[in-house]
């Protein structure tokens, strides 16, 4: 395993909603993998348990929502607490173990060799891979965020990323459920960032999922259209 270095500029940040099948061993691979690395978890009005089982990690960083706000809102929080703790750079990784923990070292190795404002998950589209209903509304929303900022991406709704913590400032987004990523994704890139992709198993989860696939892709071509507003 590649050797890490200047981990005390991250932090993961894991919005968690109902996790509690999952976040104990999410938590438990990033420090196995990356021992000292900052993990704040945010969890978003669960009604599971699931902060009761964060609590139990006494190095993790635990913010609850009274409520259930969204996506957005919880990964919003996060950066609010990474920024204002002196943080440079957020991981952000989902709480339902469709993203691999161990692919964190190379996120970090490859911001430290580029110096990439940011890093973005790359997931396979293979059929054999990927629902083929997931496969469709990600190939389409790709295809248009790469249209509407003239940069190339491949995987628009992965999650797993690694940002720039002082290219973000949560008050300028308007979204707190799933589009909050595809917004990060179109002012950034619009305001050209420097960025590149990794590629990153493809895990599915259906039990962890809270998708709804077409109103979600519904939601997206609003903010799609949106986004001539912004710019």
């Amino acid at each position: 395993m590649k050797k890490v270095r200047n981990i005390k500029k991250y932090c993961t940040i894991v919005p968690a909603y109902n996790a509690k099948h999952t976040i104990s061993e999410v938590i438990k691979s990033i420090h196995r993998i990356i021992p000292g690395l900052q993990i704040t978890v945010v969890d978003d009005g669960s009604t599971d348990g699931t902060a009761s089982i964060v609590s139990e990690s006494k190095s993790v960083i635990l913010i609850p929502h009274k409520s259930n706000l969204g996506k957005g809102a919880a990964i919003k929080t996060g950066i609010r607490y990474a920024k204002e703790a002196g943080f440079q750079y957020g991981i952000f990784i989902d709480a339902d173990m469709q993203h691999d923990p161990e692919k964190i070292v190379e996120f970090i190795c490859l911001r430290e060799k580029y110096n990439s404002d940011m890093i973005l998950g790359k997931r396979s589209f293979l059929r054999t891979d990927m629902p083929f209903h997931r496969m469709l509304s990600n190939s389409i929303t790709s295809f248009m965020i790469s249209i509407r900022t003239g940069k190339r991406v491949h995987d628009s709704q992965c999650g797993y990323r690694l940002i720039k913590l002082s290219n973000l400032n949560p008050d300028i987004f308007d979204n707190d459920g799933f589009q909050f990523e595809s917004e990060i994704l179109i002012k950034m890139l619009y305001l050209d960032a420097n960025y590149c992709e990794i590629p990153i198993p493809t895990i599915y989860n259906n039990a962890g999922s809270s998708i709804n696939n077409l109103l979600d892709t519904l939601r997206f071509i609003k903010l799609f259209l949106y986004s001539y507003l912004w710019f």
